[in-house]
């Protein structure tokens, strides 16, 4: 182990050291960074050994104890202290946080301490304090530094922006470190910084009122109290008023033998009294306080049970308990009832005790600032810190790349839960960003996706998401992590240092997970992916200017749809970049961004070709090689014009059948796409071979482009035992000229066809195609359509068009079904969902 720093007196001796392992990588900005290790004596006579020593100072003064400056302390990293006793003394490492001494044991009766110290994503000022038999020995404070954020620059701004929302957005109540603070005006102080600021005034409050119990102010009361008769020494109205009215109790008693009074009467005598409007005052504000404690008490309780929650709760009963017996006070106790509305007082802010305790209660209405000064903040895991800061930045680009301002105070939402001041997640807390035109931006932090269409709950980091006419929501979608991963094996792969591999796994989940269905009337129908692209923020600036943009975590965002951006404080470009690419994109260019299924792409091409006519023309029977060269020298085909082929004129291919002259068996065997088509005489048309019919005759002439030969011709295999005879044009598809094999498939021309065709093929059901009589049939007509046969259920079923799918029985009862579905429920209703569906 590498040894960092020790300590040793004339009773302890303590270590702390570089536990064995990977050693922290910061960055650039860090190298020159100083460290911090301040040394304080708690015990009168205390004496430093010889073995006092620190690293990361010069040797000359790596022994003196006074200095302050010290080894850098790493977060995320694990330490080993060891501390021993000299004696048989019992020794303790305390620190306010119960988490950071977890993994610390305790040997020999007491005598030894030892375990590992991580601070997790902590970074800051941290105190502990070694004490002997309970009594404090001597206390030492370190600096814990971040390694993936320069502390002096990147770390201070990202404090700032956050704190330009709200302070208490930034702070956490009992953490292992703390950074420096002090009181100020804010508009809404949090709960946290209410005890943050009474946990700092306390013992001045409580030495002040004390004060105030010992030399009391008392006020004069002149309430009405019952005296003896000849006991009162001011006769004023009102005591003639009682003795006029009889008033008074006991016997009547005659004076001077002419008026007659009761025993006691009623009279108003001045006296002192501690029920003054000052002590009423102060007994309210002591009250207030009580019920605030007790009220963070009930929301702290039903937290998650931790070490850290049992600790709050301490510290709030122990807080309580001071607050208590202060109420006890003598002039506290005595005080009855509210203070006069709007009460001010020259007593409360000119008199001893009373001036300092007004002061300290006044403290408690401010809120902090974590800019230095005598308060010692814990602030929230720089994890979360980054996340909310990531959240900001992505905010402050976006208004300034859609020219909307937004005043970020105002927009979001806080959310208090005892100690604890969270930013306000899910939907209802997004930002709209409309812009000049009708497309809609929102940016929203944690949104929750759930519902029928998400199996598992998904709730990324941050959401951009983008709504426009005649579009579907598209989303973004950035999650910070202050993780990074800069292995030597990591860099070869990616070139580049970046968020871990399960980081960019999380995207691909998110992505395949988030589905969502266009609008309620479509809840029926299979949700979408909606999610266009997702990144992972990671703290990281480049070595050199642009050489992140080669790596293929940045890359691979615009090939892949997922990949990462590095951001940090003053290095927001890739971010600025990408949004404003995604900005500046209409609905149709950010949905080509989106990577298709492969599956979904080549049914899509199916849908295409299957709409596209291909002519399967014939050679002359005299010749068939010499057409087929005229064919592809001079790039031409034609074929009567026929009035009832309306495809002749819409026709996009050209394919070519050839007979067993040219392949065995005889196969389609050449395609060409049309260039264009013409109508003219045949007598216009050169040919080596005259024309067998009248030269007026219009023909319907293609122009091709290059003729090519099929990879996998369609054959004309036997179909029992004899082959189909192929002597004139027929038409077909550019799907079934892609698929099929045979010239029975040709004739599947459409996609519900195929579909019928591979169900059944996949079900394993028997059965056989039967193609009508082979002529140019019209395509709107479907009488001219494939039969497919299924003999063990004595059936014959054709795709009608419009009408669906017609299912004809071998005795002649027929019936039209909609859906491929309702045939296959038809075929085998015990695997199709309903039964008894029988024709």
């Amino acid at each position: 182990m590498n040894t960092l720093f020790q300590i040793e007196t004339d009773r302890v001796m303590l270590t702390w050291s570089k536990a064995r392992g990977k050693e922290p990588v910061p960055i650039l900005g860090n190298k020159t960074t100083v460290g911090r290790l301040v040394i304080q004596k708690r015990r009168n006579g205390l004496q430093f050994g010889k073995n006092t020593w620190r690293s990361y100072v010069p040797e000359a003064v790596s022994t003196d104890p006074e200095q302050v400056v010290g080894p850098l302390i790493y977060e995320e990293t694990d330490y080993q202290l060891y501390l021993r006793s000299k004696s048989d003394a019992r020794i303790e490492v305390f620190h306010r946080d119960p988490s950071i001494r977890r993994d610390l044991n305790e040997e020999e009766g007491g005598r030894v301490i030892h375990g590992c110290v991580n601070f997790g994503s902590q970074v800051g000022r941290c105190e502990f304090s070694v004490r002997v038999n309970n009594e404090p020995e001597f206390d030492f404070e370190i600096e814990v530094f971040p390694t993936k954020l320069d502390y002096a620059s990147d770390y201070a701004e990202l404090l700032a922006e956050v704190q330009r929302i709200m302070t208490g957005l930034a702070l956490e109540y009992l953490r292992s470190t703390f950074q420096l603070g002090l009181k100020a005006h804010v508009p809404q102080p949090t709960h946290i910084e209410w005890l943050t600021l009474l946990q700092h005034v306390v013992d001045d409050l409580e030495h002040a009122l004390h004060q105030v119990a010992q030399r009391p102010i008392r006020g004069l009361t002149r309430a009405p109290i019952m005296v003896r008769a000849e006991h009162i020494k001011r006769i004023d109205s009102a005591v003639r008023s009682v003795v006029r009215r009889g008033a008074g109790s006991g016997r009547l008693m005659q004076l001077n033998g002419v008026i007659a009074v009761r025993q006691y009467l009623q009279e108003r005598r001045a006296r002192p009294t501690l029920d003054t409007p000052e002590h009423r005052w102060l007994a309210a504000q002591l009250e207030q306080i009580r019920r605030k404690l007790g009220d963070l008490r009930q929301q702290e309780s039903v937290r998650e049970k931790s070490e850290r929650r049992n600790q709050a709760l301490l510290e709030l009963d122990q807080l309580k308990a001071r607050i208590a017996r202060l109420s006890r006070l003598e002039p506290i106790a005595c005080a009855e009832g509210e203070p006069p509305s709007g009460f001010a007082s020259l007593q409360l802010l000119a008199a001893s005790g009373y001036r300092e305790a007004y002061q300290h209660c006044i403290i408690l209405s401010l809120g902090l600032r974590i800019e230095g000064g005598p308060l010692q903040l814990s602030v929230k895991d720089l994890s979360l810190l980054y996340e909310y800061w990531c959240y900001l930045a992505l905010l402050r680009l976006t208004s300034e790349e859609t020219g909307k301002s937004i005043r970020l105070r105002d927009l979001f939402i806080i959310r208090q839960q005892g100690l604890q001041v969270l930013l306000q997640k899910g939907r209802e807390s997004c930002i709209h960003f409309d812009t000049s035109t009708e497309r809609k931006v929102r940016v929203t932090y944690n949104p929750r996706f759930q519902g029928d269409s998400v199996l598992i709950p998904q709730q990324p980091d941050m959401v951009i998401t983008f709504e426009e006419p005649n579009w579907s929501t598209l989303h973004l979608i950035l999650d910070a992590k202050y993780r990074v991963d800069g292995s030597p094996e990591y860099v070869e792969q990616y070139t580049s240092p970046g968020p871990p591999v399960e980081a960019i796994n999380v995207l691909h989940r998110y992505r395949d997970a988030i589905l969502e269905h266009d609008n309620e009337e479509w809840a029926n129908e299979r949700p979408k992916r909606t999610v266009v692209q997702a990144a992972a923020v990671f703290p990281f600036r480049e070595p050199t200017p642009e050489a992140f943009r080669s790596s293929r975590l940045w890359q691979s965002l615009d090939r892949l749809g997922i990949g990462a951006i590095p951001l940090l404080p003053g290095h927001t470009d890739y971010l600025r970049e990408w949004l404003r690419s995604a900005l500046r994109q209409g609905g149709w260019s950010l949905a080509d961004r989106a990577i298709d299924h492969r599956a979904r792409q080549r049914a899509h091409d199916w849908r295409i070709a299957a709409s596209e006519p291909v002519l399967v023309g014939v050679l002359r029977d005299d010749n068939e090689i010499r057409h087929l060269d005229w064919i592809r020298e001079h790039r031409l085909y034609y074929m009567p014009l026929l009035k009832t082929q309306r495809r002749q004129y819409a026709a996009k291919w050209v394919a070519i059948y050839s007979s067993e002259a040219l392949h065995k068996p005889g196969s389609v065997t050449h395609y060409a796409p049309v260039d264009f088509i013409e109508v003219v005489s045949r007598g216009k048309i050169s040919t080596p071979w005259k024309a067998s019919r009248d030269s007026t005759e219009l023909q319907v002439l293609y122009h091709l482009g290059n003729l090519k030969e099929m990879e996998q011709p369609v054959e004309n295999r036997e179909v029992n035992g004899r082959r189909q005879r192929f002597s004139q044009h027929r038409w077909t598809s550019r799907l079934a000229l892609g698929r099929a094999k045979t010239l029975e498939e040709l004739l599947l021309e459409t996609e519900p066809e195929w579909r019928l065709y591979e169900q059944l093929q996949a079900c394993g059901i028997n059965f056989y195609l039967d193609p009508r009589q082979p002529v140019l049939g019209d395509k709107d007509n479907p009488e001219w359509r494939v039969w497919f046969v299924v003999p063990d259920k004595q059936l014959r079923i054709r795709y009608s068009g419009s009408s669906g799918f017609v299912v004809k029985h071998y005795s002649g009862v027929q019936r039209s079904l909609l859906r491929l579905e309702e045939v296959l429920e038809m075929l085998y209703p015990t695997t199709y969902a309903t039964p008894g569906k029988q024709l």
